[in-house]
């Protein structure tokens, strides 16, 4: 019973940063005029969500581990599609991570 709380307190966390990383979709590149500084608050939003993404990819990792331990929890994952789902997210949060870090770079090499 424990093992099924975790597994789906993991997926509701799992759809809830999905969710996120779609509405992240509309995050807007830098226009051709760029500013010439990143206002310090706005660069700190930006590294915390960073740091937000890199947890959430930290937490696939440790659920992933977690569900590849016992073979039951593995098919009823794999049952289930959450596999597949995870990796989907993972790939979301990495485009969406690499934007926010060139953005952040974009500012350093002026």
């Amino acid at each position: 019973m424990r093992n099924l709380t975790i597994l789906i307190i993991f997926y509701v966390l799992g759809n809830v940063f999905s969710v996120e990383a779609q509405a992240s979709k509309s995050f807007k590149q830098p226009t051709t005029v760029k500013e010439s500084i990143l206002a310090p608050e706005k660069a700190k939003e930006i590294q915390n969500q960073i740091a937000r993404i890199d947890a959430h990819l930290k937490a696939i990792e440790t659920k992933k581990a977690f569900v590849l331990s016992s073979q039951a929890e593995t098919e009823r994952a794999t049952s289930l599609g959450w596999f597949d789902s995870m990796l989907v997210i993972q790939d979301q949060l990495i485009a969406k991570k690499t934007k926010l870090v060139n953005y952040l770079k974009s500012f350093d090499d002026e």
